[in-house]
């Protein structure tokens, strides 16, 4: 928890234990660590000095602007770096200090009492004076090397009136004013000085102090501190501040003072020197490895020597140092280098207690003695502390300058670092330059000085190291060279990242590790003098150990190397390299985890398989969670550490594990260091696209299996820890990097994961056994990450009954009665593009709030095992839906389908985003609907390579425009593409069922033509929702056919509308409703009943009935959206049996002789009721009287008395009995409607009917007179009852069009229409009272029967009459007999007159031109018109008349004379003589509708017409005209 050991100042902290005593928790200890930590740096002007002048050694009014600076730290340090003191004083704990909870210490029931801790069997302490001084005492007797002891008791706001020396009372933040642990901090430095100024004394009363011994082994040596056979035994302890007897001090002649020196120091004399040859053991009590520091990176090999040669070295030595005498004696060099030596650990002293210029002034004069003497790892030590004390300087804000004795020889220069320095050589004589005020100017220069020597200085600190390893005696042990390079190539790595330069903010970072850089804009033009990255990351690959020197090394030590060696590479940018060495730490550190597992287990007593009981707490309840809280709680855990490691080799990791560990511990500024979680919500739509976008240019980076064994090695880690959540999180993350990451479509073959199936079941069994341990010591969050992100591939509703699923409606779709609406024009174009484009899209699935619903999921497995899911709900993003489902099992290698049900709970739009599940042995987590298959195509232009693969990095600034654009593209373009569904849901709707109808077996016969009627009741079950909305609508089997029909696309007109009317107007089921103004209500729990009329029509063999109910909750003329309903069916059975089918039709002419003859009967008939006697007038009128037997008589003698006029035609039916019983039949015809009529006035009232009696298989022909039909428009477009049906008029290709057959056909159509307007049938079974109607729509029409029946366009109308001007009238009147309509008797040489009537019937006026052509009756042509001498007439038999108007009749006269007896025939036509055209007003398209398209006008007559006489006038000439 202290500051970073391997800093470049390391030398420069003081290291401070911090250990628990007494009853503390875990977190209020980091609590008070913390708040020590807070005020970790003291100025030496706010310690207040000794009083005493023999212990003010480094009084610290010698340097007021001086700063002590602490080493916090928790952990013992290891007895290796013990062994170094004092060569490294700065490694050795120099204050302990026990903290002490004040709440736990003091006693409840007399709080003023002393104050102290309460020991348990941990030996902590107890509640009394005396127990304090126990507990001081016992961490002097545990920590003798330590020069303060003291004992700190936070949160204590007791006042106490007397307490011991040795401890000291904190208060709590609350009762704490600013300055309070800032006190307590200054009196401890302040015991602290004076302790080191006995430290001192000791050490200037050594003869010399050794190097430490490289082939020194300490870890055979048990316990090092307490080791009996060390040399601290001959130096005196320092007296403690309590009071103690005397005989507790030493005798040596150092006795007046206390001493205090590391076992490494001895007294180097000969006598010392026979001992240890002669009479000591080779080691004391320690294994003594085999010397192998010769054998690391850049330490030359190093000759090996035996003991004995060694023991002869050290005797002949010693003889010189007898036999010579003066300066230059082997005696004097031995004090001199002895006196060298003592100022180094001197100077260190100082540059600890914060007095640099006197650490600098020693630490020179101390190198140039050891430079002098040779002394190559004193002079390397002690320019490694001078380049601490300068950059302490700095740091403070403190103008120096640099020693001469930092600066290289020119003679002794080797190339470390590959720059050639630019220092001249200089002589050995020191130049001690004091520390000046601080100036601005001179500092910076300083500064850059101190940049530019600083790669020599290193490359010289090191060389002297490594030329010391020639020496047995002064070889330097592994760890402190290491750790050396380490330190330097640290302090250049920062430089080198600041481009050379050393600022403030990078003194920052070398001092208190505390990062504040900014990355320059510019670069200074000295950065090319400065090593480059490569050379620096040479300078520190010189601290691994070789293999032979690993051995002597534990693997604590091993582990601190590897572990600062891989993060200065990691400031470098090297993080390969990073990786390989963290891999090489991992190896190295899990076989002592094993081992100390092991351990754990054999002081149980257990098996080491079983040793993860020991973790659990069994005095207080706590489990393992709570004991381990911090392995996987704090970022610089081991499984941030494993995550460093396994990012650089490419593995892909799950993203939230890593947002739950947080950022990590490095300190590099690169971005593969460093996880931003701030803006990241957990498995969000944005991240989890993003990490399948990550994770696929990851899988194209780095080896798979080096990944699968970075991930094993890891796991084996967290197993040996044991770290259960750090075993569960790399097991997911080996699935995830060795599965495929796509999404299988249906032909995909690269689906399989990496792994043999017998490794996926290993893995998955191993996170089974995890997930147990971890429930049972009651671990909350031990579950491992799902790997693989498409697990969802689609969701749908399952297709559910159409008749329970509510459906859109109009208002306009659902009139009372009615199942048909036509009142919507449509476009008759097959494409407009100036209409409304309809939405042709897929009705969207509708579900109802508080109903239940059924969604089919499909969800992938890749992987060779069986996935356990325990249980699964939707996602939504809007709305809300209830749906769980449990413990489903998804097969092997497959995508499987899965049922969920779930309950809407509000109406609205429910958007369902995708699913939560619940793996077994996974957390909870969501994922997102992938229904596209997916598979990463890979980058097709490479702009990145390497590591930079692994991350997708800005190599620019972007702008937000730029950076949207970019992460659209990636999310939408490069990544799977995420769909949701959209469901809407309305509210509570009410629920109807059929409770009965009056059908038997639901079923129902009729004859054709037969209308019956049934009953159905029905009952809304719901007890809540009313239904205030119900229409019916049917479906029948006739229907289905027809509508069959409609879609064949050759139908003509006239059969498309056959189809349609029988489809649309006259309908099979319909709905009686009687009364149209009461809506269909039904009230929850209440019943409806409704009657349905079924009408039998041929081919109908079932029906159903659909009746579509709903709730709007308000009135329906307010509903302006849409709405919905909910359907029910009935069906039923319908057995339609044959009756009466009309199978022949004719149509003939008929002469208009009986209407002629009516109507002169009845004109005689006038007459004679005026001349008539009354007793004669009876008797006339008994002889009109019609006679019921002769039906068709009576018939004809009604022709021509009525408004309908004399031309008819007759028409013969020829019906036939299919049914087994008789039926009498009736045919009605009814006369044609005049204007003068109103229109409410009932036509069929009039109407005569045709009786008869068919028996079965009879047929019988009924003859029915019928008047001639006139049709105004005669072309008018036959209509479409469909809207939808209707089409544009296209040329047929394959069937050449003649209007001339078109106009037949429409004319056609019309008079048919016509003519069943004017007529209807039914057939009646008399046995039983059954009736029914008979289908008149079956008659046909030939242009034979067409021209029968038409009424002509222009009528002409021939007469002859006795001229009036020639004869008296009494007389002329007999001259002419009319013996028929159109045939007269005339005598021989009379003057006649030959009239012609011509009407006008067009709708627009005509100019006639009137021809007659008299001939000779049954003659040949040539014979017939011959009349030369047979026949004479005055005036133009051709002639021009006036223009005709619509509607109008016009008489032309013309004198003629027979001149001989026989048959004469005078037939006339009309010729138009040319074409009317209106000009005023728009001329109007025949009564047709928009869809025909103008065809109307194109079939009228452009032409000019001729009209024929439908009769010839027929003239028989006689010689006596009275006489026949």
């Amino acid at each position: 928890m202290g500051i970073d050991a391997l800093s470049p100042v390391a030398p420069a902290r003081i290291r401070c234990l911090l250990l628990p005593s007494g009853t503390i928790t875990r977190s209020r200890f980091l609590t008070f660590v913390e708040r020590l930590q807070q005020e970790s740096t003291v100025r030496l002007g706010d310690v207040s000095p000794n009083t005493k002048s023999q212990r003010n050694m480094f009084s610290p009014l010698a340097f007021p602007t001086g700063l002590a600076i602490y080493d916090m730290a928790t952990v013992n340090p290891s007895s290796s770096y013990l062994a170094l003191a004092p060569f490294e004083l700065y490694r050795e704990p120099l204050v302990v200090i026990g903290i002490a909870d004040g709440p736990n210490v003091i006693h409840e029931e007399d709080p003023a009492a002393p104050v102290s801790a309460k020991v348990n069997g941990n030996g902590t302490m107890l509640g009394s004076s005396g127990d304090s001084i126990e507990t001081v005492r016992r961490l002097k007797d545990q920590y003798p090397r330590a020069l303060v002891h003291q004992l700190f008791i936070f949160d204590c706001d007791v006042r106490i009136s007397s307490s011991p020396p040795d401890v000291i009372f904190v208060p709590s933040p609350e009762h704490s004013k600013t300055t309070t642990m800032k006190t307590v901090m200054c009196d401890l430095t302040a015991l602290l000085l004076v302790e080191m100024t006995s430290y001192a004394k000791s050490l200037q009363a050594l003869p010399t102090i050794e190097t430490p011994k490289a082939l020194q082994d300490p870890r055979s040596s048990g316990d090092y501190i307490n080791n009996s056979n060390s040399q601290l035994d001959r130096i005196p302890r320092p007296e403690s501040r309590i009071s103690q007897t005397p005989t507790s001090r030493s005798s040596s002649p150092a006795a007046n003072v206390r001493h205090s020196v590391p076992s490494q120091m001895f007294i180097a004399t000969s006598n010392d020197v026979d001992e240890r040859s002669t009479s000591r053991p080779p080691s004391n009590g320690y294994r003594t490895p085999p010397v192998a520091f010769d054998h690391t990176n850049g330490v030359p090999e190093a000759q090996q020597s035996s003991v004995d040669n060694e023991r002869l070295r050290r005797l002949s030595r010693d003889r010189v140092a007898i036999q010579g005498f003066g300066s230059g004696s082997v005696g004097e060099r031995a004090r001199n280098k002895a006196k060298g030596r003592k100022g180094v650990v001197l100077g260190s002293l100082y540059l600890l207690a914060g007095r640099w210029p006197d650490a600098l002034k020693e630490l020179v004069e101390s190198a140039t003695v050891a430079r002098t003497l040779s002394d190559h790892v004193w002079h390397a030590k002690a320019l490694d502390y001078i380049l601490v004390c300068l950059l302490v300087c700095a740091w403070a804000g403190m103008d120096f300058e640099i020693p001469q004795i930092c600066y290289p020889l020119g003679d002794k220069t080797s190339p470390g670092l590959g720059k050639t320095s630019k220092h001249n050589s200089l002589n050995s004589i020191p130049d001690l330059a004091p520390l000046k005020s601080p100036n601005a100017a001179n500092r910076h220069v300083s500064l850059q000085n101190l940049c530019n020597l600083l790669p020599d200085l290193v490359n010289n600190i090191l060389h002297l190291y490594v030329r010391a390893a020639n020496f047995t005696a002064d070889q330097l042990p592994q760890i402190s060279y290491s750790e050396s390079a380490i330190r330097f190539a640290k302090l250049l790595t920062i430089i080198e990242n600041a481009h050379g330069s050393l600022d403030d903010q990078g003194l920052q970072l070398v001092v208190l590790n505390v990062d504040t850089t900014t990355k320059p804009t510019t670069i200074p033009s000295h950065l090319a003098s400065f090593p480059t990255k490569a050379e620096i990351a040479g300078v520190l690959l010189k601290a691994l150990p070789s293999s032979a020197v690993e051995t002597s090394l534990d693997a604590i030590d091993r582990v601190n190397i590897l572990a600062g060696i891989a993060s200065v590479l990691a400031n470098l940018g090297y993080h390969r390299k990073k990786a390989f060495i963290m891999r090489e730490l991992v190896i190295i550190l899990l076989p002592a985890l094993i081992q100390s597992r092991k351990d754990s287990a054999a002081e149980l007593g257990v098996h080491p398989a079983a040793s993860l009981s020991s973790y659990e707490l069994t005095g207080n309840g706590k489990g393992f969670e709570e004991a381990f809280g911090s392995l996987h709680g704090s970022v610089f855990s081991i499984q941030s550490f494993l995550t460093l490691m396994c990012k650089v080799y490419g593995v892909i990791l799950s993203a939230h594990a890593e947002m739950l560990m947080g950022t990590t511990a490095s300190t590099s500024t690169n971005h593969i260091d460093q996880i931003d979680t701030s803006n990241i919500k957990p498995d969000s739509l944005q991240s989890v696209v993003g990490c399948i976008i990550e994770d696929a240019g990851t899988r194209s980076f780095g080896d798979l299996s080096l990944k699968v064994d970075v991930l094993r090695l890891c796991i084996n880690v967290c197993e040996a820890l044991p770290d259960l959540p750090g075993v569960l999180r790399f097991s997911g993350d080996l699935l995830k990097t060795a599965a495929s990451g796509i999404a299988a479509g249906p032909q995909s073959r690269d689906g399989s994961p990496a792994l043999s199936m017998e490794d996926q079941a290993r893995l998955l069994s191993n996170i089974s056994r995890t997930i147990s341990a971890a429930r049972k010591f009651n671990i909350s969050n031990a579950d491992a990450e799902y790997w693989d992100d498409f697990l969802i591939r689609e969701i749908e509703i399952t297709k559910t009954s159409t008749l329970m699923s509510p459906s859109p409606r109009k208002m306009r779709q659902l009139d009372i009665g009615s199942t048909f609406s036509s009142d919507t024009k449509d476009s008759p174009f097959i494409y407009n593009p100036f209409g409304t484009k309809s939405d042709s899209a897929a009705i969207e699935p509708l579900l109802v709030v508080g109903e239940e619903a059924t969604f089919s999921i499909l969800c992938q497995n890749l992987f060779d095992f069986d996935l356990d899911i325990e249980w699964i709900r939707l996602d939504t993003n809007e709305g809300s839906i209830d749906t769980l489902t449990k413990n489903l099992m998804i097969g092997p290698y497959r995508t499987q389908l899965i049922q969920l049900l779930g309950v809407p709970q509000t109406s609205g739009v429910l958007r369902i985003a995708g699913c939560h599940v619940k793996v077994k042995g996974c957390r909870e987590r969501r994922f997102p609907i992938f229904k596209d298959p997916w598979k990463s195509a890979g980058e097709t232009k490479f702009k990145r390579l390497g590591l930079s693969l692994a991350v997708m990095t800005t190599e620019r600034p972007t702008s937000s425009v730029s950076e949207a654009a970019r992460s659209h593209r990636e999310l939408g373009t490069r990544g799977p593409i995420t769909h949701t569904l959209d469901i809407k849901v309305i509210g509570l709707q009410p629920n109807v069922v059929v409770k009965n109808t009056s059908l038997l077996q639901s079923a129902i016969m009729l004859l054709e033509g037969e209308t019956k009627r049934f009953t159905m009741t029905l009952r809304n079950i719901s007890n809540t929702t009313p239904v205030d909305i119900l229409s019916l609508s049917f479906s029948d089997s006739a229907s289905s056919i027809l509508q069959l029909a409609l879609t064949n696309k050759d139908l003509s007109p006239p059969e498309l509308y056959e189809i349609e009317l029988a489809s649309y107007k006259k309908e099979t089921l319909r709905w009686r409703h009687e009364d149209h103004a009461v809506e269909a209500k039904i009230a929850p729990n209440e019943d409806l009943l409704l009657e349905i009329e079924v009408v039998g029509k041929p081919g109908l063999m079932y029906g159903s009935a659909h009746i579509d109910y709903g709730h709007l909750g308000v009135d329906k003329t307010k509903v302006k959206d849409e709405f919905y309903t909910r359907q029910i069916s009935f069906p039923f059975t319908i057995t339609v049996n044959s009756s009466i089918a009309l199978v022949r039709n004719d149509f003939l002419p008929f002469s208009g002789d009986f209407a002629w003859l009516n109507q002169k009967k009845r004109l005689e008939s006038n007459e004679s009721a005026h001349s008539t006697p009354p007793d004669r007038r009876s008797r006339a009128a008994s002889r009109l009287t019609f006679k019921p037997e002769n039906r068709f008589q009576s018939l004809l003698e009604r022709l021509g008395l009525g408004a309908q006029g004399s031309d008819h035609f007759l028409l013969l039916l020829d019906f036939h009995n299919s049914w087994l019983k008789p039926l009498s039949i009736s045919v009605q015809v009814r006369e044609k409607t005049t204007p003068q009529e109103p229109s409410s006035f009932d036509l069929w009232k009039r109407a005569y009917t045709a009786h008869e009696v068919l028996q079965p298989g009879q047929t019988s022909r009924l003859i029915l007179l019928l008047p001639r039909i006139f049709l105004a428009h005669p072309y008018a477009p036959i209509p479409s009852l469909n809207s939808t049906t209707k089409r544009q008029f296209i040329h047929s290709s394959s069937t050449a069009f003649d209007n001339e057959t078109e106009r037949t056909a429409r004319e056609a159509f019309w008079l048919r229409e016509e003519i069943l307007r004017l007529m209807r049938a039914s057939w009646t079974e008399d046995a039983t009272g059954r009736t029914g109607q008979i289908e008149l729509r079956g008659l046909r029409l030939t242009a034979r029967m067409v021209d029968a029946i038409k009424l002509e366009e222009v009528g002409i109308d021939l007469a002859v009459t006795a001229d009036s001007a020639s004869e008296p009238e009494p007389e002329n009147t007999y001259l002419v007999t009319q013996l028929s309509h159109s045939a007269f008797r005339v005598p021989v040489d009379a003057f006649l007159t030959l009239s012609a009537t011509i009407t006008n019937r067009l709708q627009t006026p005509i100019y006639p031109l009137l021809r007659l052509q008299p001939s000779l009756r049954n003659q040949p042509y040539n014979v017939a018109l011959d009349l030369g001498r047979k026949f004479a007439f005055n005036g133009l038999m051709q002639q021009a008349l006036p223009l005709l108007q619509s509607g109008e009749s016009r008489e032309v006269q013309l004198g003629l004379v027979f001149l001989v007896s026989g048959e004469f025939e005078i037939r006339a036509s009309v010729e138009e003589v040319r074409i009317w055209k209106d000009h005023t007003t728009k001329k109007e398209n025949g009564g047709g509708d928009t869809s025909d398209l103008g065809m109307s006008r194109l079939l009228e007559r452009t032409e000019r017409r001729a009209w024929q006489s439908r009769e010839p006038c027929i003239v028989h000439a006689v010689d006596d005209a009275s006489n026949p």
